[in-house]
């Protein structure tokens, strides 16, 4: 089992994509009234996008000290015994 292959992740994204369209479209449209009633969980989009923002930020902040530093030779963390 090796590694998915980087040619084959955009066709699988986008096949993903493409079902999770399909099958969110009738759902969405069977919500005539209950969509114009303000929803009570309205609160919880804010937590959400600031973790998943916080996320993306860790992981360029992870990427950054882990391979770049680290191809220039630049040392961060732990001393060397």
């Amino acid at each position: 089992m090796g590694a998915m292959r980087l040619t084959k992740v955009p066709a699988t994204l986008f096949a993903v994509l493409a079902v999770l369209a399909v099958v969110a479209t009738p759902a969405s449209a069977a919500t005539g009234i209950v969509a114009a009633a303000k929803p009570w969980h309205y609160w919880i989009a804010l937590p959400l996008v600031a973790s998943v923002l916080g996320l993306f930020f860790m992981m360029a902040v992870g990427y950054v000290v882990k391979v770049t530093m680290a191809k220039y030779g630049i040392k961060v963390g732990r001393r060397a015994g």
